[in-house]
């Protein structure tokens, strides 16, 4: 399916399935890939020069819609 048309719940659905409807172990596996890809930011951040990022660095803050 087209990731632009599903709707949240449909991914919701699909991340329980995963995880055979244990809403705790779904949980530990979103916070682990926030995990990682905060590390990941980390590590580019790192090697993004000043000139190319136009003095903008990731920050980890929690962006609120």
């Amino acid at each position: 399916m087209n990731a632009i048309l599903k709707q949240p719940e449909d991914e919701i659905d699909e991340a329980l399935a995963y995880h055979q409807g244990d809403a705790r172990a779904t949980v530990a596996a979103l916070l682990a890939e926030r995990d990682f890809l905060l590390r990941e930011i980390e590590y580019a951040s790192l090697a993004m020069s000043y000139g190319f990022a136009r003095g903008w660095k990731p920050t980890g803050q929690k962006i609120v819609r």
